[in-house]
């Protein structure tokens, strides 16, 4: 084969591979040119960078995880606080329709008036009906009842009882000590189980004696043995 028979073999071939290209960029010159709608209106965004920083922020407080964060976060706090609530109030008894709790955190022993040798037991008794009141009422209403609680003769005196919605008042009326206002217990009276029940939970929570209390105070006010 000649030269030029070469020649012309190579450009007859270029000549096949070229011609999908020349008729795609005759489509292409050849083409109308897309029409903008004459409604199209160009959008500014005249936001701050502070509030799209901020967006972003919150969108990411939306996300799964920070859903699933947030609301352990939630479960642990509700959950210290009803374990805190349960700690200090320890049920005692149920009676009447009530249910009865020892307030374990303001439970104190003190002096006995005119006595500096003699303890009582001062002790708040919250009550909280167990079944539903026909009046609802929110927060929930309890009452309290405040006592002084005598070991060394087994008695008790009742000092006053508040109706509370939600927290108490510390303005309250109470009869003021008297040494005539001591009660003694009768076996099986509401009386008798909530003394005998708050001395049980003090026993528990080795509050059962009075701090500095000698081993001769305990022989003489349980088992009446004068030392």
């Amino acid at each position: 084969m000649n030269k030029w028979q070469k020649w012309a073999a190579a450009g007859v071939v270029a000549v096949i591979w070229c011609m999908p290209l020349w008729g795609q960029a005759a489509e292409e010159i050849g083409a109308e040119p897309e029409e903008i709608p004459a409604n199209t209106e160009i959008k500014t965004d005249t936001s701050r960078a502070d509030d799209w920083f901020s967006k972003q922020d919150s969108s990411e407080e939306k996300g799964a995880l920070a859903k699933a964060l947030e609301k352990k976060r939630q479960q642990n706090g509700q959950g210290a606080e009803a374990q805190s609530k349960k700690e200090r109030y320890v049920f005692l008894l149920e009676d009447n329709g009530f249910a009865y709790y020892l307030d374990s955190q303001n439970a104190r022993w003190r002096d006995i008036p005119y006595s500096e040798s003699e303890k009582i037991l001062d002790v708040w008794i919250r009550l909280v009906k167990v079944e539903p009141d026909e009046e609802y009422s929110y927060p929930q209403k309890y009452f309290l009842e405040h006592y002084y609680l005598r070991p060394k003769t087994q008695q008790i005196q009742f000092l006053s009882e508040l109706e509370v919605a939600g927290r108490p008042d510390n303005a309250i009326k109470e009869r003021p000590y008297s040494v005539h206002n001591w009660e003694n217990i009768v076996s099986g009276s509401l009386e008798d189980e909530i003394y005998h029940s708050v001395m049980k939970v003090m026993k528990k929570k080795n509050q059962f004696w009075p701090a500095h209390t000698s081993v001769r105070d305990v022989l003489e006010d349980v088992f009446r043995i004068s030392l």
